[in-house]
């Protein structure tokens, strides 16, 4: 780590004859290269990746870093790489290190993937109208889009994913379908529709990359990149992300779980118990049995709880306001919300949130 927490990226490219360049102190590439549109060689795909402040520094290392172990298994240049921001300063990474960027985002005439890479806390991400209305351009020009962990949440603003399916790490997925109705959610780690890539973030964005280097270059080249990074578990994508049945209901029937899902599913407007049953093709009666039985509870209470936990990962996660929350989640009233969430936690989601350091949108 250099001086002021900057996090200085030095890489030493080789050349297919063995003979290596001088490592330069940059993102990606060296700083007196001309940025031009696109490769001239049509062989290679060009990855742009915007830097957003904030940004995910797992999610981002792990989907820079399968291009270049591709590059390294076919013996050329077969992926043409580079970060850039809107306006061209280097960009915080969540950890407090700083990447240095290779070029603003208007440098870059075109690019096979625009990798959208954003931040824990993305709602506080600041675009001005002109930069929306850059990345907008820019995304239009590009042959591929994708979301890298809250990079969904940043396409969905810009109105790219309207009439789409997307993910987006779990901890937004309420607070997301709040704020963008015209676009629909799903709790797979990778969600493909048309020209657009999401992933839930973390190192899911390592399984999206390898996905797009087989599209590019085949199955077999995709599988010796997992093998080079030592990921042997490769996920399809259609897996849920967060594992809702932990180890404490493995043992329930399965039409409790399938009950405890469809609660989980629906928070802001709450399903009857008579409701749930319908769906389930169960007795209310029964439900009630199950849950006293396997949870020592009732289903009401069950609901409650599952809607106070959500309440509090957008209370001490997100900087939604408070009153928004407690709609988000079912409550009738600000009052109503705020008296469940003390009987859980033992204090007011005010409270709770100004412990976190979540001072912002109260």
């Amino acid at each position: 780590m250099t001086e002021g927490n900057q996090l200085s990226v030095t890489k030493k490219t080789r050349q297919i004859d063995g003979s290596s360049q001088q490592p330069s102190e940059v993102g990606i590439m060296p700083p007196d290269r001309k940025i031009s549109g696109r490769s001239s060689d049509p062989a290679i795909a060009d990855i742009c990746f915007l830097l957003l402040d904030n940004f995910t520094l797992l999610s981002f290392a792990s989907a820079i870093e399968p291009l270049r172990i591709a590059n390294k298994v076919l013996k050329r240049k077969a992926f043409n790489y580079r970060c850039c921001t809107v306006d061209g300063r280097d960009a915080l990474a969540s950890n407090g290190s700083v990447m240095k960027a290779d070029c603003a985002l208007d440098e870059v005439g075109h690019a096979d993937l625009l990798a959208v890479c954003s931040s824990d806390d993305v709602e506080r991400v600041s675009l001005t109208p002109g930069q929306k209305a850059l990345i907008r351009q820019f995304a239009h020009r590009s042959t591929r889009i994708a979301g890298i962990c809250t990079g969904a949440y940043v396409l969905a603003d810009l109105g790219l994913l309207d009439n789409r399916s997307c993910t987006i790490h779990w901890e937004y997925a309420d607070l997301f379908k709040e704020l963008f109705p015209k676009t629909e959610l799903v709790d797979n780690l990778i969600q493909a529709d048309g020209l657009y890539l999401t992933c839930a973030g973390g190192t899911t964005a390592l399984d999206l990359m390898i996905g797009y280097i087989a599209e590019v270059h085949g199955g077999a080249v995709a599988s010796d990149v997992a093998e080079m990074a030592l990921h042997h578990d490769m996920r399809s994508g259609s897996e849920r992300q967060h594992v809702l049945m932990r180890d404490d209901l493995n043992m329930v029937p399965q039409k409790l779980r399938s009950c405890i899902e469809l609660m989980t599913e629906n928070i802001s407007e709450t399903l009857s118990l008579q409701e749930i049953a319908s769906k389930l093709g169960a007795s209310p009666r029964q439900l009630q049995r199950d849950f006293q039985k396997y949870l020592n509870c009732s289903p009401l209470e069950h609901y409650n709880k599952i809607r106070v936990d959500i309440a509090r990962q957008l209370v001490c996660r997100t900087s939604m306001r408070i009153i928004d929350i407690g709609v988000a989640c079912g409550f009738a009233s600000a009052s109503h919300f705020s008296k469940r969430y003390r009987a859980a936690h033992g204090i007011s989601p005010a409270q709770d949130r100004q412990e976190k350091g979540r001072h912002w949108g109260q």
